[in-house]
């Protein structure tokens, strides 16, 4: 039986996907930058005493109820393969080497390129506020506490990858994904509440508002060639 000559490769299929609109993730992306613009602004006027500070301190002392042996080994580990040395092969090495291996050029740029700047913005923030992080985290943690750098590379990985794919699966997944990332940050004491959602502003404001610079890039570059002696 012949073999058609129109049969699609793996790295043609995402090619061929319908994209997110270019002007939804700008005013997304616009929102989510609006929404870390408030909290920096708040704890640049007062790392000590934001607005926000009674609700950080309730969620701290919430997060403490649950703590046990067993339960906090567990969120070591998913602390470790979200974020970190061991989470960035995870979030961002083997993301891009996939990238590159199905020849999709582009989006591995873009994914570069976000991440680099989402990290970088990150680090800047923490040292122009100087935050204290939680006097009682589970697992080593460096210097500044807002935004969450874990929560910005983790939501960043998951927005880039959720527009890539662009499937109702995958955002439903990445937003559980990211909901389970700040209840371990702030399980562990690593991070105040309002950290994490500073993070997850963050990381997702720059992966939706790159977007539209790389969408048209991503949607036309050069397919695989097709094998030219497809059976007629």
């Amino acid at each position: 039986m012949a073999i058609s000559s129109d049969s699609t490769t793996l790295a043609e299929v995402p090619a061929r996907r319908a994209q997110v609109p270019t002007r939804l993730a700008l005013t997304w992306g616009l929102v989510s930058l609006a929404v870390f613009a408030v909290s920096f602004a708040s704890v640049l006027a007062s790392a000590d005493s934001p607005w926000f500070v009674a609700i950080d301190r309730w969620w701290h002392d919430l997060m403490l109820a649950p703590r046990s042996d067993a339960f906090t080994a567990f969120n070591v580990v998913v602390d470790h393969t979200t974020g970190g040395p061991i989470g960035s092969i995870f979030t961002i090495l083997i993301p891009l080497v996939a990238l590159l291996v199905l020849r999709r050029w582009w989006a591995a740029l873009y994914f570069f390129v976000a991440t680099m700047l989402a990290s970088t913005l990150a680090q800047v923030v923490k040292h122009l506020v100087s935050r204290e992080r939680p006097n009682d985290p589970l697992v080593t943690v460096d210097f500044g506490s807002f935004p969450s750098g874990h929560l910005t590379g983790f939501t960043l990985f998951v927005v880039v990858l959720c527009l890539l794919i662009n499937r109702q699966w995958a955002w439903i997944t990445g937003v559980v994904l990211v909901i389970v990332s700040v209840l371990n940050r702030t399980y562990l004491s690593a991070h105040w509440l309002s950290d994490t959602m500073a993070g997850i502003a963050l990381g997702a404001s720059v992966a939706l508002l790159l977007w539209p610079l790389f969408a048209k890039a991503i949607s036309r570059q050069p397919k695989p060639r097709k094998a030219k002696n497809a059976a007629a």
